[in-house]
């Protein structure tokens, strides 16, 4: 058995509340016994092709380097040659549901009420959101407490914009009262500052999540990790983890394609135990003939050979554009507009500061230039300034 071709398709899909089109590359492989397997990923790994094309897949595929979406893609041609689910070929299957989460950026808390809305009619238990310090992450979270059943779970997304333990302490604090809150992540980077990290997770109820490394595991300073990759990576990062008995999720950004390859990697890892993330309920189709069924918030890996989906040909030539083409969002930050932040002063005021974008506005918060995370806080857009 060898690899006759392997093919990279560009997509632009839309998000299914229009506001914006995500860039995606397909990859498409042949067997020489015409199996056919597909792979997906956001970057592009065609750089790749010369050493995998002729080769034989079973010596191949367990070799994160080739990229993440042509490895997918051999597992699912793979497990369709010899008639196997994916997992099969990954170890031995230790669930047979593994949770997901809802995913979101950041919005005003109106747009949030409506998104964990739409999560519970699709049969979701928990969402993450992206906290930032231009938004009042506690009116938003209020908001969002308002729609949900309890038992409901969310995750707080940090990304590093409390900056430091001492920093974050307080907002954590505040937020540990809300009954529906579940986990902070990345509150600051806790690698820089692991001492401070053991005394945060201390000091706050929820659990502390932070994207697996090995300084933060020995130092046993968070609750939890995040964990993307190969299939051959997230094998040793389970290992390593069991040993600490630290739960991951899974975070595979795709469609339908990638959220089956997650289920089926999730269903061997022991310790993948937390809601995973893939964000395919944000495009407007998830690139699949039949949709994967979310029933209290998790996903059951597919039984049929291979990823076990039939790909939805025709949803791929309605996407498909030419390699090199600007995606809508690229276009959309070409153009001019302001994003004002209205930050509230001690006085009963606010102080306004207006940018050009979040290439600016990021980093400047991102560094302490701004006070975070004010209570009535807010951020507004306005079009065709300049």
């Amino acid at each position: 058995m060898k690899i006759n071709t392997l093919e990279m398709l560009t997509l632009h899909i839309p998000f299914y509340t229009d506001y914006v089109t995500q860039h995606i590359e397909i990859y498409r492989v042949e067997l020489d016994n015409g199996v056919i397997g597909y792979g997906e990923n956001m970057g592009d790994e065609s750089g790749n092709f010369d050493r995998v094309i002729g080769q034989n897949p079973f010596a191949i595929m367990q070799d994160d380097s080739i990229g993440f979406g042509i490895q997918m893609s051999l597992f699912d041609a793979v497990g369709k040659s010899v008639g196997v689910p994916v997992y099969q070929l990954l170890g031995a299957k230790v669930r047979d549901r593994c949770p997901i989460s809802w995913w979101d950026i950041d919005m005003p808390p109106e747009d949030w009420v409506k998104e964990a809305e739409e999560s519970i009619k699709r049969g979701y238990t928990s969402i993450k959101l992206k906290a930032r310090p231009w938004r009042d992450i506690f009116k938003q979270v209020d908001a969002v407490g308002k729609v949900v059943p309890e038992g409901y779970k969310l995750d707080i997304d940090f990304n590093g914009f409390l900056r430091t333990a001492e920093g974050a302490q307080p907002v954590l604090q505040e937020l540990d009262k809300h009954p529906n809150v579940a986990y902070y992540e990345s509150p600051y980077y806790l690698g820089t500052d692991v001492e401070g990290a053991g005394r945060l997770q201390e000091a706050v109820e929820k659990r502390i999540v932070e994207h697996f490394n090995e300084p933060c595991l020995h130092a046993r300073c968070c609750g939890g990790f995040v964990v993307g990759g190969g299939a051959t990576g997230t094998r040793r990062i389970n290992a390593l983890c069991a040993s600490f008995d630290k739960p991951f999720w899974l975070q595979m950004v795709g469609t339908g394609i990638t959220t089956a390859y997650a289920m089926h990697i999730g269903a061997v890892l022991s310790h993948a135990q937390l809601p995973a993330i893939t964000c395919f309920e944000l495009w407007e189709h998830d690139l699949l003939e039949q949709r994967l069924e979310v029933v209290d918030g998790t996903i059951a890996p597919p039984e049929a050979p291979g990823l076990g989906i039939e790909v939805d040909e025709y949803a791929l030539e309605r996407y498909r554009v030419e390699q090199g083409t600007p995606s809508p969002t690229a276009l959309y930050k070409q153009r001019e507009r302001t994003c004002r932040v209205h930050i509230p002063d001690s006085k009963g005021g606010e102080v306004v500061h207006d940018f050009t974008g979040e290439d600016v506005y990021y980093p400047a918060f991102s560094e302490g230039e701004y006070p975070g995370f004010v209570r009535g806080v807010w951020m507004e857009v306005i079009e065709g300034t300049g």
